[in-house]
């Protein structure tokens, strides 16, 4: 045996026993984004009309074609995905129809924002004045937003102090900016990336139940 695999001995045992653990991440991840997207879903629903008319108007809207189809198949995606992700079936396909419903969003709705959800209200220490250092694709243009941004809201700090219960007002959380660049649409794509990679994990979801060989083929027999 040699040196380094004396050394690296431990460090493997204690790898292969966190690899017997690796259900919990999927699971993390289901559970995590079961509820974005029953939320989203039923917001949907209960708001059907309007959200037709925001798919279908071209004017302030998305514009898209058949909106009212649209529409049904984004709710289908959102809540009947979001519960089979909650209970791990169909965890790969519901998936595969998520990311889709996500990367329309990101090109269509939240692309000309840029990538912050929340504006950056300190340039200083917005990852924009990296970016900006190496000349990259907006950044220029998030560091004045985040200036500009910093000036409205401190004014708006301003003039609820002064005329508002601030304290009651900020009681519960502190007023930011919405942005409502692609930063969480991405952020659940990633994570969907993973379960379409992966399934619902060993274990803890239906999916490894009704059709295990499926799950071991990635995570391998043990």
């Amino acid at each position: 045996m040699t040196v380094i695999s004396q050394i690296t001995r431990p460090f493997n045992r204690l790898t292969q026993r966190v690899e017997s653990l690796d259900f919990i991440a999927p699971l993390a991840i289901r559970l995590y984004l079961a509820p974005i997207f029953i939320s989203a879903g039923w917001n949907k629903v209960t708001g059907f009309e309007d959200i037709v008319s925001w798919f279908g108007n071209s004017e302030w809207g998305l514009g898209l074609p058949m909106p009212t189809l649209m529409a049904v198949l984004v709710i289908i995606a959102e809540l009947v995905g979001g519960f089979a992700l909650l209970f791990g079936i169909g965890s790969r396909g519901f998936s595969v129809m998520l990311l889709v419903t996500m990367l329309v969003a990101m090109f269509s709705v939240h692309w000309e924002n840029g990538w912050f959800a929340i504006t950056p209200t300190d340039p200083e220490t917005s990852i924009a004045s990296v970016m900006n250092a190496i000349n990259f694709w907006g950044s220029d243009a998030s560091l004045a937003n985040s200036y500009e941004a910093s000036l409205r809201l401190d004014k708006a700090r301003e003039i609820l102090q002064t005329h508002g219960n601030y304290d009651w007002l900020t009681e519960t959380g502190n007023f930011v900016i919405l942005n409502n660049g692609i930063e969480f649409a991405v952020t659940y794509a990633i994570m969907l990336l993973v379960i379409i990679f992966y399934g619902g994990g060993r274990y803890v979801s239906l999916d490894y139940w009704l059709n295990p060989s499926s799950t071991k083929r990635h995570y391998g027999r043990r």
